[in-house]
């Protein structure tokens, strides 16, 4: 082999080892690189797997509320003095902010019988608040306290949340003020449960504990999408939690706001129990809901509404239950106008009917 010969090959040896080595530097420089991003993520990617700008988001909304009640003893008590017929109570709850002058909704059974309340913001400036009004119905109740400014919460539409979306719930549970838990929705529309009149709760897993109650229930970017209210307690049952959904708790809450109380519309109509059907061996409709009678003078009566009509729509959405009727009746104002399609001996009817207050009880 001559001479020009080795030296070619000698300078290709030459060259493979250079390019070898320089491969494994590449190698070890880039699972360094790797293992350093890992370690020291910056706040763009961290943020990808924290839901902390959701929780920022919608912390300065949240509040604590301390409530202080008098339970009256009987006067016949040995143990209590006549000159001292009262019990102090203090209660822990929570509430959002839902206007920057300083209204708070939160639950009916927070406040319920409150001699005093208290609320503290998520900067811990204390204030007193004073009662605007209260629907025991729903479970809700808005307070004011005399500040402006204030950040409010944004309430997302409930009707797009679906089980399996992601939630959080933020409130103060035990006095622990701006507490966060994680979950999902597990259901919607629950009903039966005997918490309020008017159930259409989300069920989540998220952790609802005592002091929780009137907090708020938001999805993955910080809105609510519901108000916390209750825990299922039964036999140790753990992470069957409900919230009253955030467009019930806007219609309350305006009412409220506006009149110093709900003003529920009705048109007068009673509908038919279910149960009625199977004791009785009735054939249930197949759509609607049907009418059992109309309220003497009602507007339902006025109109011709009567036994055994079947209102199968209200403002063209379908209504197949009376939690449904119930549903769309509760989102009504006052004096405002509603369309009913009702079926009629097999004749399809259109009425248009103007949204009464509903008598008290």
């Amino acid at each position: 082999m001559n001479t020009a010969v080795k030296k070619h090959l000698f300078f290709i040896a030459q060259s493979a080892l250079v390019g070898l080595a320089m491969a494994f530097v590449y190698l070890w420089m880039t699972d360094r690189i790797a293992i350093n991003t890992t370690q020291n993520q910056p706040p763009e990617t961290a943020a990808r797997h924290s839901y902390a700008k959701a929780v920022q988001t919608i912390a300065p909304a949240v509040v604590g509320i301390y409530v202080q009640s008098h339970t009256q003893i009987p006067n016949n008590n040995p143990g209590i003095s006549p000159a001292a017929p009262y019990l102090t109570r203090n209660f822990v709850g929570s509430g959002v902010i839902v206007s920057s002058e300083g209204h708070i909704v939160t639950n009916h059974h927070v406040t319920d019988n409150a001699s005093k309340i208290y609320v503290t913001l998520w900067n811990n400036e204390l204030f007193e608040a004073q009662m605007v009004g209260s629907d025991k119905e729903t479970d809700l109740a808005v307070i004011k306290i005399n500040a402006s400014q204030l950040t409010t919460a944004h309430f997302a539409d409930s009707e797009h949340s679906n089980t399996g979306d992601v939630v959080l719930a933020i409130g103060n549970p035990y006095g622990l003020n701006q507490s966060v838990s994680l979950g999902i929705i597990s259901a919607t529309g629950r009903k039966g449960l005997n918490i309020s009149s008017y159930e259409n709760f989300i069920q989540t897993d998220a952790a609802i504990n005592e002091g929780n109650s009137g907090g708020a229930l938001i999805n993955s970017l910080g809105e609510v999408v519901g108000i916390s209210t209750a825990s299922y307690i039964q036999m140790g049952a753990e992470g069957i939690n409900f919230a009253i959904p955030s467009n019930t708790a806007k219609q309350i809450v305006d009412s409220i706001i506006t009149f110093g109380e709900v003003r529920r519309g009705w048109f007068g109509i009673y509908f038919y129990n279910p149960e009625v059907y199977f004791i009785y061996g009735l054939k249930r409709p197949k759509q609607g809901v049907q009418v059992a009678r109309s309220h003497p003078g009602s507007v339902a009566q006025k109109n011709g509404i009567s036994k055994n009509d079947i209102i199968t729509h209200v403002n063209g959405e379908a209504v197949n239950s009376f939690q449904a009727y119930d549903k769309k009746l509760i989102s009504l104002t006052v004096g405002s106008v509603a369309k009913l399609r009702v079926l009629r001996n097999g004749q399809v009817l259109e009425l248009t009917l103007t949204v009464e207050p509903r008598p008290q009880p």
